[in-house]
This record gives C-alpha cells, structure tokens and sequence, in this order.
C-alpha cells in the first residue's frame, strides 16, 4: 500500500511539474513584443504542450525574442543539469519542429524564440492537424487577437498588387512586390499557406484558390523553411510567376512590417486569420500599415460588381441598379479600404485606381528593429483591451 502511495505521489508531481514549467513559459512569453496571454480555458498552455516537450519549454525559459549564439543560451540556462550536448540536441529538434527562431550569422546558429503568430503558429505547417487548428482559432479568439492588433507596430503590412502601381505613384522599393523580390535573389522559398491548409484539416477548403504553394519566404526566414523542409527555395522567375498567379485569384500581400522583408503572405478573406480579425473590426485602415488608398471614378463604373466581390474589407459601396441586372460602386469607405490594390486590377473599365495617403510610413528596416520599438511601446493589459474594443465598436 505503501508503494502505491507513493507510486500515485509520483505521478501526481510529474503533472504538476510539467503543469508549473508550460504556466512559466506562458507568462514568459507574454513578456516577449508581441505577448502570449492567458485564457480562462488554459487552450494556451495544451497549445505549448504541442509545440514544447517539457525539457524543451524548460530551455525556453532561457531565450528571449533576441537572437543569441549557443554559448549565450547555455550560460543563460545554466546547464540546469544537462551536458551541451544534450541541449544542443534540443535546440536542434525545437528548430525542426519550429518551437524556435533560427539563423545563420557568419556561419554559426542563432537562437530566439518565436511569438505565437507570426511564428509559432506558421511554423506547425509541416505538422498541422485538425485538434492544433480548432486550438489555434480559439486561443486567437479568446485572447491572442487583442494582443496581435494592439501593438504599436503592426508585424504584417499590406502592399499594393503588382497590377494597381502605375509610374505616377512613385512607389517605394519597400512597397513594390517586385523590389522586395528582386534584393533576395538567392534566398527565396516557397511554402504552403498554413492558415489554409488549418482550413483543409477541418474540411473547409479555401474559397478564393484552391493552390496551397502561396506564401513566399525571404532571407533568414526562407534559409530557415528550406533547411528544415518546410518550404522549397525557388528563383525569382518562379517567384514572379506566382504572385501573379496570386494576383489574379484576388489575394491581399502581406509581408512583414519591415524594408527587408523575411516573407510576404498571399492571403484571402475566408482562411488568412490575420486579414480575417482586421476586416471584423469597424475601421480596418487604422490597424494596417500601408501607404495607399482605392480611388473611384463612378462614372467609369460598367457595374460589372466585380470590386465588391473581391474587397476582402468591404470597402467599397455597392448600390443595385434599379433598371438592370448591374451592382455599381457608387463610394469607397476610407475607414475599410487597406491599399491593397485587389480591386483596381480587378477594374476593367478604369474606374478604381490608386493614390498615395497624404501621410506616409516607412517601415523598421528589419524584423529585428520591428520587435524593438513594439518593445519599447508594449501596452499594459487594460490599455490593449481598451484600445482593441474601442476597434471593435467605434
């Protein structure tokens, strides 16, 4: 009986264990820029138990959102009763698996954690099942969402489709498709959508496209996808090919929030989680970083209705004509419209274009300048929430 006690006293402390060490690396990462909050469902903690063993999460607690060679990680960590080669095996299996963020500096490994999206959520690609994806949708829904749209940099930006720029806009490199295209000549990937393949998971398949190899990687982000199998690398001719093909199915691009872009998303309104809990929101251009805005013509209009079918934020006022079949844009709602351009090259009759803000932004010069000055803005918790309802109701 004895035994048994303690077999059962046991047991009850591994649980526990491992309960306190996924509760630490919660509160961990929510001290990251962009944070990792709770929920009353504790859906956070069984979705870092999918991404982290316990000796794994452990190990995070010694990381940051800072980039760091392995020496730094194991005299953060202490060795905490492990040899280096030990967690130099672990580092390795958290970088296949994409617990961690991961990069080459003059021939040596870097180490930083990632944040929940963009990142550790992107990162399940090869691995995405049914049971990860209806976690994932809650935890962004009960919590996640107000932290992602809260900052006071956005991570993701929306840059104009390569068919809606015209010489007269004076485009800058960082807002050109083809510019951010052509500097990484040489370290360029190819990968799934991970937020539609989460679709295909649960059976409901992508309505806007039925391809899956949409996302682009650049630099850091696309050696990262092609070393550990999560993407193809490609050339810039195949890059080219594709996002035209993107174009065409209407797809929003949204690269990093950042000159030197690490990747560039193709997303629709159905499946791309991102451009989904934007377009909830009552003034979607006031949480995205862009520089451009659609502009009607009304007389223009042929009322063919395809704009409106197209605008992933229902931006544009549509009206029924009373004496035909014709829907025509009579209006565009500057509070909704994000730049994207998808409906002035989905305009036959010229009827949309585009036209530069009067103010203009540029972006952090790299991913890690970005994580910084959100670092240095970070809002409490009463100030996201405030700040995110007020999105949601005004």
């Amino acid at each position: 009986m004895k035994q048994l006690k303690t077999r059962l006293k046991d047991g009850l402390n591994i649980f526990s264990e491992s309960h306190n060490v996924y509760k630490k690396l919660q509160k961990h990462l929510d001290k990251q820029p962009i944070g990792f909050p709770a929920t009353a469902s504790g859906v956070e903690r069984r979705i870092l138990r999918e991404v982290f063993t316990v000796n794994e999460a452990d190990l995070a607690l010694a990381m940051d959102y800072k980039f760091q060679t392995f020496e730094s990680v194991y005299s953060n960590y202490n060795g905490n009763g492990h040899s280096k080669t030990d967690i130099q095996k672990m580092l390795d299996n958290m970088e296949k698996h994409g617990a961690i963020f991961v990069k080459m500096v003059d021939g040596k490994k870097q180490y930083a954690l990632h944040s929940f999206a963009v990142g550790i959520f992107e990162m399940k690609l090869p691995t995405m099942t049914a049971n990860f994806y209806m976690d994932a949708r809650k935890y962004m829904y009960q919590s996640f969402a107000m932290e992602f749209l809260s900052t006071a940099l956005p991570q993701m930006r929306v840059i104009p489709v390569e068919k809606s720029v015209t010489p007269a806009l004076n485009i800058a490199t960082y807002d050109e498709i083809r510019e951010l295209v052509l500097q990484n000549k040489g370290r360029i990937s190819l990968a799934e959508c991970v937020c539609r393949k989460g679709k295909d998971a649960i059976g409901r398949s992508c309505k806007e496209t039925d391809r899956r190899e949409v996302c682009i990687g650049f630099a850091d982000f696309s050696d990262m996808y092609v070393r550990n199998g999560f993407g193809r690398a490609i050339e810039k001719e195949e890059a080219f090919e594709i996002l035209a093909q993107n174009e065409k199915d209407g797809l929003v691009l949204m690269p990093s929030n950042s000159q030197e872009a690490q990747f560039v998303c193709s997303c629709c309104g159905c499946c791309c989680a991102c451009l989904e809990s934007v377009s909830l929101l009552a003034k979607p251009a006031e949480f995205v970083k862009n520089n451009y805005s659609a502009v009607l013509d009304a007389e223009k209009c042929v009322g063919c209705g395809k704009c409106g079918t197209k605008c992933k934020t229902e931006a544009i006022n549509m009206q029924q004509a009373a004496d035909s079949k014709k829907v025509n844009a009579i209006g565009i709602d500057m509070n909704r419209c994000i730049g994207c351009g998808v409906c002035v090259a989905t305009c036959k009759s010229g009827a949309l274009t585009l036209t530069k803000k009067r103010i203009q932004t540029t972006p952090p010069k790299d991913m890690d300048t970005l994580y910084e000055e959100i670092m240095k803005q970070k809002k409490g918790k009463i100030q996201r929430a405030l700040h995110t309802g007020k999105a949601i109701i005004s």
